[in-house]
């Protein structure tokens, strides 16, 4: 898996971004996740996952979603399997982790990230795709 996040030579800038990203988002760490946004990034996270809906702004995302979902789990992260670059939209297909309690066993749920990328190379937002009933399962 680590070699997912890992820079290859042949990706595009936007490929790089959101790659970037991730890593960003999997270390915690503020100012790359706000150098890497937009000032007012759009996720839309699909009805029927854990508190699914479209969050705006870094406050809502950040603020809301994030400790909201996290509530529903003892641990969670996204691992990007494969990407796929289509210039201004990269395409991340992977697996969240999720342990619902400690000490249970890891789930793997399913995931499609399709992020948008504007043209200063700053990423937009996410259309999130996964599968809500595994998620629920964990």
């Amino acid at each position: 898996m680590s070699e997912i996040l890992d820079d290859s030579a042949g990706d595009s800038k936007n490929l790089r971004q959101v790659r970037a990203l991730y890593r960003a988002l999997k270390s915690k760490d503020q100012q790359s996740i706000r150098e890497i946004l937009v000032d007012e990034p759009v996720w839309d996270v699909s009805p029927g996952f854990p508190e699914g809906a479209i969050y705006r702004g870094l406050a809502e995302v950040f603020g809301g979603f994030y400790p909201k979902l996290l509530a529903h789990v003892h641990t969670f992260g996204a691992f990007p399997d494969n990407f796929v670059d289509g210039g201004d939209t990269v395409v991340a297909l992977g697996h969240y982790r999720v342990t619902k309690t400690e000490g249970s066993p890891p789930v793997l749920v399913r995931f499609s990230h399709v992020w948008g990328v504007d043209e200063q190379g700053r990423v937009k937002g996410v259309w999130q795709v996964a599968d809500s009933a595994q998620f629920l399962a964990a």
